[in-house]
């Protein structure tokens, strides 16, 4: 089949030049190597978990999982992307491209705003970016197949930085392709989208799974903080799918009625009926077993 041998090429061609990327970029160390502020942004919030004081009352090396937490952010963050997650966005848009040119449509850019204000650039990829987020979060935990999945992220009962990369690889791998589509319409790469991705959202991610006691006051109600997203991985909730599901801007929950952050009660992390394995393997496994 033709089209299928055009899909695999252009997955593996894609996946080649990424790996060059990824061996590029851990070779020369800088301050504007992405890999290298993503490990100092990861570094920074392990720092802020010692100097301040604890939301939880578990340490920092001595939390449950902490070492399966930081392999979890090596797995995801280094071989996923090398594997293929990267290529699965390019190809994505090469199977968006190839149905629209049955209706003689041959790009995905319907604003190239390339040319615009850098900031005006960095805003609109942000908002776009941190909306179709909020949505597919919400999507893991209303559709009881993609549940099992993200359910492996929500087991956690203490959470520190690293517990954000604490997730099934297939959650990234099936809502990232999707979510890349908007940014090729409006004239950017693969590329510039695995670099805004991996630099804003998942530095973020650090932040909001930090085991800090902070009080943020009204900036909770504009952004994600440790304060919000805690009770987000809370089981004491007033309703049975989540809450907070915002990944930077809690503005989204707050216009959806999502947002969530009492003033007489402590979150429970966790969740009801926990059956989730403790091994990496299990919860690799655990989606695809029957209830």
């Amino acid at each position: 089949m033709p089209f299928i041998n055009e899909i695999i090429s252009e997955f593996q061609n894609q996946q080649l030049a990424f790996v060059a990327f990824v061996k590029h970029n851990l070779k020369n160390p800088s301050f504007t190597n992405v890999y290298y502020c993503v490990l100092l942004a990861y570094l920074f919030c392990f720092f802020l978990e010692v100097i301040l004081p604890k939301q939880r009352k578990h340490g920092l090396l001595n939390r449950k999982f902490f070492w399966q937490d930081t392999f979890y952010v090596l797995f995801n963050d280094l071989l996923i992307y090398a594997l293929g997650f990267f290529a699965l966005c390019a190809v994505s848009e090469f199977i968006f491209l190839k149905f629209l040119s049955l209706f003689n449509i041959n790009s995905l850019t319907i604003v190239d705003i390339k040319t615009w204000n850098p900031l005006f650039q960095v805003l609109i990829m942000f908002l776009i970016q941190d909306f179709c987020e909020f949505i597919a979060h919400i999507l893991l935990h209303r559709s009881n197949f993609l549940w099992k999945f993200h359910k492996i992220h929500h087991a956690q009962e203490e959470l520190g930085a690293a517990s954000t990369r604490h997730f099934h690889f297939l959650e990234m791998c099936v809502f990232k392709p999707i979510i890349y589509l908007p940014f090729a319409m409006i004239g950017y790469s693969v590329v510039d989208y695995f670099l805004f991705q991996i630099t804003v959202q998942n530095v973020w991610g650090f932040f909001t799974h930090c085991n800090i006691k902070v009080k943020w006051g009204i900036l909770n109600y504009i952004i994600n903080t440790p304060e919000t997203h805690a009770w987000h991985h809370a089981k004491n909730i007033p309703n049975k799918y989540g809450v907070n599901y915002a990944s930077i801007l809690n503005i989204w929950d707050l216009l959806f009625g999502y947002f969530y952050l009492p003033k007489d009660k402590s979150p429970i992390l966790g969740v009801e009926n926990n059956n989730v394995p403790k091994s990496f393997l299990g919860q690799l496994i655990y989606p695809f077993k029957k209830s």
